[in-house]
């Protein structure tokens, strides 16, 4: 019985299985069944042709005549699947590697590591527990170079696409805690978001004074990595500043405006988010890094 394919032609044989009913019939009964059924003649004529080739034993002709039959088959797939899916049929085999280059750039992930005991598991995201990191590696945080580690504070809420165990045997070999790590899928561009907070800073406002993009510290101070009591914070959320030092930056101080620290506690309002124009050089003295100055080769602007 002959099948009615979508847009009212007749389908005697799968589409994607063409190239097993040649062979069964051979080409003398597939050029039979070619001409007792027209509305197949025009599918058949070429790989009736190209099965000729093959029987008559031309170097190459199999090969061609399967890749011929397998894009045949790959097209009618795809013109399928944009039928259900709604979407306008494509074309050509290059249609579909363009779309499925863009589909490539759409659902590429980036994988970074967490430390487990840190983090709420919610379905589709993380949320902070308390200050902590996102890594390229299960290393402890103080091993790592700034640049392949984002920091990230209480309470914020972080979409990922996956959650899964560490599995690379390497990275659980580093220290007995690897294990309680977890991999997360992350999009590229909330990764470059967060990236770019790399140098952000708060300060109680009160304690400092200047203009423009250099302010200086006018008591004992401390800048913190989020708005939250100071005692609150852990050691390596703070940096010591001792009165009378400069600090550098790219822009003016800003107001607090990100929502996960405008509520942290009745003075947020008091405080100022800083983008540093360098890194802070410190000094380390009992658990704390103290503020000792700012790289000398920085272009620094009022």
């Amino acid at each position: 019985m002959e099948n009615i394919a979508p847009g009212g032609v007749c389908e005697v044989w799968p589409e994607d299985d063409y190239l097993r009913l040649l062979y069964l019939l051979g080409a003398r009964d597939s050029a039979r069944l070619s001409v007792a059924c027209p509305s197949v003649s025009r599918r058949l004529s070429s790989p009736v042709s190209q099965l000729r080739k093959v029987q008559a034993g031309e170097s190459g002709s199999a090969e061609k005549l399967e890749t011929e039959e397998a894009l045949s088959s790959l097209e009618s797939l795809l013109g399928e699947a944009s039928r259900v899916a709604g979407e306008p049929r494509l074309q050509t085999v290059e249609d579909a590697r363009e779309q499925l280059s863009q589909l490539e750039a759409a659902f590429h992930t980036e994988m970074r590591y967490v430390h487990g005991p840190d983090w709420e598991v919610r379905p589709g995201k993380l949320i902070t527990k308390k200050g902590t990191w996102l890594k390229k590696t299960t290393k402890f945080s103080w091993e790592i170079p700034a640049g392949e580690k984002i920091y990230l504070p209480e309470g914020v809420a972080v979409p990922v696409l996956q959650i899964g165990r560490v599995t690379d045997a390497s990275e659980l070999k580093l220290h007995e805690w690897s294990s309680q790590h977890l991999r997360v899928w992350l999009k590229p561009n909330l990764v470059r978001q967060l990236e770019v907070r790399r140098d952000v800073w708060y300060v109680y406002f009160p304690h400092f004074e200047g203009e423009g993009n250099i302010i200086v510290a006018m008591a004992d101070s401390w800048m913190k990595r989020s708005c939250q009591m100071s005692g609150e914070l852990q050691p390596f959320e703070l940096i010591y500043v001792p009165k009378g030092l400069p600090l550098y930056l790219q822009c003016p101080p800003e107001p607090v405006t990100e929502d996960w620290e405008k509520l942290r506690h009745g003075h947020v309002h008091q405080h100022r988010k800083l983008i540093l124009a360098a890194p802070p050089l410190t000094m380390r003295r009992d658990k704390f890094d103290i503020f000792v100055g700012q790289p000398d080769d920085k272009t620094r602007t009022r």
